[in-house]
């Protein structure tokens, strides 16, 4: 329960901070474009999880 709690308050910020952003720099962007950014903001926050947990275990941290 906890992983899918963590995930939909990582989709919701996701897609905030997209549209934020997509508004801020991106005048008139398409939704599927904002989409697109928050899916990759998505993957870039579980990648960055699993570098932090794999630099955990290699002594790094």
């Amino acid at each position: 329960m906890k992983t899918l709690y963590t995930f939909l308050i990582r989709l919701i910020l996701s897609l905030i901070i997209a549209y934020v952003v997509g508004l801020f720099f991106f005048k008139g962007a398409q939704m599927i474009k904002i989409m697109g950014l928050a899916g990759v903001m998505l993957v870039l926050a579980y990648l960055f999880e699993y570098t932090r947990k794999s630099g955990r275990e290699w002594g790094l941290s």
